[in-house]
């Protein structure tokens, strides 16, 4: 899954989380059902959804993908990473 695409179904799925979550709590009390749910918890509701679709998308997309141990990736050379500070001596493999 590349990183976008899991930004976009991560940000999708706490909206929806945070915008229910949101309606059941308007939906709790003694008279219950979506005609006794008021203009502003609406609001809250969507609103709720807008800032967990944000929030998350944009925290989830600054996380890279994280390569297989060995795997290749465009554009490196195969092997394992050898980055370092300068003058850092790595073991040969036999």
């Amino acid at each position: 899954m590349s990183t976008s695409t899991k930004a976009i179904f991560s940000a999708v799925t706490s909206g929806l989380i945070a915008f229910l979550s949101a309606l059941l709590t308007a939906l709790q009390g003694e008279n219950t059902g979506f005609d006794t749910v008021t203009a502003g918890q609406w609001v809250t509701a969507t609103l709720a959804f807008f800032v967990g679709t944000a929030g998350t998308g944009a925290v989830t997309y600054q996380v890279r993908n994280r390569t297989a141990r060995g795997a290749v990736v465009a554009g490196e050379e195969s092997g394992p990473d050898r980055s370092g500070p300068p003058g850092t001596e790595f073991p040969t493999e036999p």
